[in-house]
């Protein structure tokens, strides 16, 4: 088949194959499990929310398989709804917010959507705005909200200035935000905590439903509980820098409930005299985070994993424990610019790095 003519939808599809597969490696680790138990393991995977989900659940003995792939289905759909309510640049709650906001209009917050702005307003006070669900805006200007039409060179100087003094202006969130604005200059842009706590959601239902060993990966946003079997579900984090030889730079189980969340300057970037722009963009100064290429962050949900492994990245190398210790995150391992690694001593013993991999334990 031939490719598009499209420079940016070649790169589209490039990048969709390479995280085609990742998913499969990331499934394969999961997973594999000896051939007696295949028939209790029940995985459904689709695209939403810009990145390839996949759902699997691990049946217990009297559980019906019928009615599982029926559950499945439930949460698929569930998930589809959710996007579409999240999207920025949708048609629905949240895109539509965004549309009267830039029409320079006080907009109520929908019920619906209420619970997740609190949090994300406690968030951004807890990093000191190194997250900021305020920054579509910017996301917009450097075209990461459009990954069929990605940028080749960084935007102008001086319409990105302009619109980070905007965004500093720009009324901050309330701690029960109920309405926000006017702020023309503001578009609420959720993709730093929606696909984490979508996982949380669709764990939650799962588990609602009777499933207890569950677990959800939305695009490297992973949220697990219980077990797979006779043993815990294991993890593998990609490499940043990945190779041939080299796609897993570390693995670590869980058994219990928890999230495993992964921000890297390799999900959506472009390259442009010899330079990586990527889609973690510092709110203070508009230009992609420097220092770091890639935070790991383990927690009790996806949405705060999420939101901290964002702000984790933002904060950089020097500041990154301090910001951690603020978000209330103990587990977290970072990846340098020089490909070194640093790990706090909460999650050390429990995952195991690539045995090349410098690694240094810190507090």
């Amino acid at each position: 088949m031939k490719l598009p003519e499209s420079p940016h939808l070649r790169l589209f599809l490039r990048r969709l194959a390479l995280g085609i597969g990742l998913a499969v490696l990331f499934t394969w680790l999961a997973l594999r499990q000896p051939q007696g138990e295949d028939a209790r393991l029940l995985h459904e995977e689709f695209l939403a929310m810009g990145t390839i989900v996949s759902i699997s659940l691990y049946l217990g003995e009297d559980q019906d398989r019928a009615d599982a792939l029926m559950a499945l289905d439930r949460a698929r759909d569930e998930l589809m709804a959710y996007a579409q309510r999240w999207s920025a640049w949708g048609d629905g709650e949240l895109g539509r917010l965004n549309q009267r906001l830039a029409e320079g209009e006080r907009v109520s917050i929908p019920a619906a959507l209420q619970p997740l702005f609190a949090q994300a307003a406690q968030l951004t006070h807890a990093s000191g705005g190194l997250f900021d669900v305020r920054i579509g805006r910017l996301v917009e200007i450097w075209g990461f909200h459009d990954e069929a039409h990605y940028r080749s060179t960084s935007p102008d100087p001086a319409t990105l200035d302009a619109a980070v003094a905007a965004l500093a202006q720009a009324p901050m969130l309330d701690a029960a935000p109920l309405a926000y604005g006017p702020a023309p200059a503001v578009r609420f842009d959720f993709g730093a905590i929606a696909k984490g706590d979508a996982a949380d959601r669709i764990v939650a239902s799962l588990r609602a439903a009777g499933y207890a060993n569950v677990i959800v990966n939305a695009g490297g946003n992973l949220r697990a509980a219980g077990r797979r079997g006779a043993r815990a579900w294991r993890i593998g984090v990609r490499h940043p820098r990945p190779n041939r030889e080299q796609r897993v730079l570390a693995t670590l189980n869980i058994d219990g409930d928890e999230a495993v969340i992964t921000s890297g300057d390799y999900e959506r970037y472009f390259e442009a005299d010899g330079r990586r722009y990527h889609h973690l963009l510092d709110p203070r100064s508009g230009q992609p985070a420097r220092g770091l290429q890639a935070v790991t962050v383990v927690a009790p949900s996806g949405a705060l994993a999420d939101a901290a492994s964002t702000a984790i990245f933002v904060a950089g190398p020097q500041r990154w424990r301090e910001t951690a210790s603020a978000l209330g995150v103990d587990q977290v391992f970072v990846v340098d610019a020089d490909g070194r690694i640093e790990v706090t001593t909460a999650l050390a013993p429990r995952i195991r790095f690539a045995d090349d991999a410098a690694v240094t334990t810190v507090r």
